[in-house]
């Protein structure tokens, strides 16, 4: 069900309607023929504007990654609609995807894996100015990489280094510096912090910040961390088997959960008190993530959801509004249950 358009969508950034990111599934070694689907991505709506962090969370394998590459076309969707400042960009090709490619940009879960070990950091940084038509020799070029260095809190001569050479903290702030080369307007964060030390994560999650703040960047926001996504994010957008189930202000979302999948994953962060830490009732999810190849009938998630009944496992749940940019994809959480 596509999210309803908001009041400020003349500030949207991004749109995405319907989104479903499917992988055909074959047998057969001479006549293949195709057998079923994984679901990676079934049905994703949300939208983003102009300035705003929406943090997007769920466990490993719920279709985040795949829906952010999606939004970067870098995977071709299976269907739905994704809309870049007004433009549907799913149809682009060519020429014009490249020009868009300038507008969207991503920071990687891993800050070493996602820089090439041959490449001194000056170059790096520089590579997508070469790609898009800067110089290599221009005063233009060799400025513009010094203002990148400048900006994440490296020293210019850290240019002429290696990645090897560097802390994981260091890397990731080489890998910042490269995605906002071109001046994009939107930047994808996939998990850019979990490879890191806790005191390393905060100084990067700080450092995004004061970039959104300087530069006016909109961010969606990868990540496990719930402590880290309250921190960073406006809103939430909580991801199971390739569906959201819950959609809301981080406020209203952390306060009140209304989908059992959220409040399952809010009941299992750590609270900062070992007294009140060691008497709380911590809800327990029960079993194991079904196939994205054979999801569940009904609602995704009533195989591991202790308040599940009969038409959880029928029917599936549409996604409803439930207020203050609140959605929720459940039978259980209908505004008119609400107290």
């Amino acid at each position: 069900m596509a999210e309803p358009a908001t009041d400020s969508a003349a500030s949207e950034l991004l749109r995405v309607e319907d989104l479903c990111v499917h992988y055909p599934v074959t047998e057969g070694l001479v006549r293949q023929r195709e057998v079923g689907a994984v679901k990676a991505v079934d049905g994703v709506s949300f939208h983003l504007r102009r300035g705003e962090t929406l943090g997007l969370v769920g466990e490993s394998g719920c279709g985040k990654s795949t829906t952010a590459l999606a939004v970067l076309r870098m995977l071709t969707p299976t269907s739905g609609r994704i809309f870049f400042d007004g433009e549907d960009i799913t149809v682009l090709a060519g020429e014009p995807l490249r020009r868009l490619r300038r507008r969207m940009q991503m920071v990687y879960q891993d800050p070493f894996g996602s820089l090439n070990p041959r490449m001194r950091v000056r170059d790096l940084v520089g590579e997508p100015l070469i790609v898009h038509g800067a110089g290599r020799r221009s005063a233009e070029y060799r400025n513009r990489i010094n203002e990148l260095l400048d900006l994440v809190g490296l020293l210019r001569d850290m240019g002429e280094r290696y990645p090897h050479e560097f802390s994981g903290g260091q890397r990731q702030r080489i890998g910042i510096a490269r995605a906002l080369a071109l001046e994009p307007e939107l930047v994808i964060c996939d998990e850019p912090v979990s490879a890191l030390d806790v005191s390393i994560q905060a100084q990067v999650i700080n450092l995004l910040m004061d970039l959104q703040q300087e530069l006016g960047l909109t961010y969606l926001f990868i990540a496990h961390d719930l402590s880290v996504v309250r921190h960073i994010s406006d809103r939430v957008g909580v991801m199971y088997l390739g569906r959201l189930v819950e959609t809301a202000p981080k406020q209203t979302l952390f306060a009140k959960p209304r989908h059992p999948y959220t409040q399952i994953l809010l009941g299992a962060v750590p609270v900062p008190d070992p007294a009140v830490e060691s008497t709380r009732e911590q809800p327990m999810i029960l079993g194991e993530v079904p196939s994205p190849r054979n999801p569940p009938p009904g609602c995704a998630f009533h195989p591991r959801c202790p308040k599940a009944e009969d038409r959880c496992r029928e029917q599936r749940p549409r996604a409803q509004s439930m207020g203050q940019e609140a959605r929720v994809a459940c039978h259980l959480a209908t505004p008119q249950a609400r107290k």
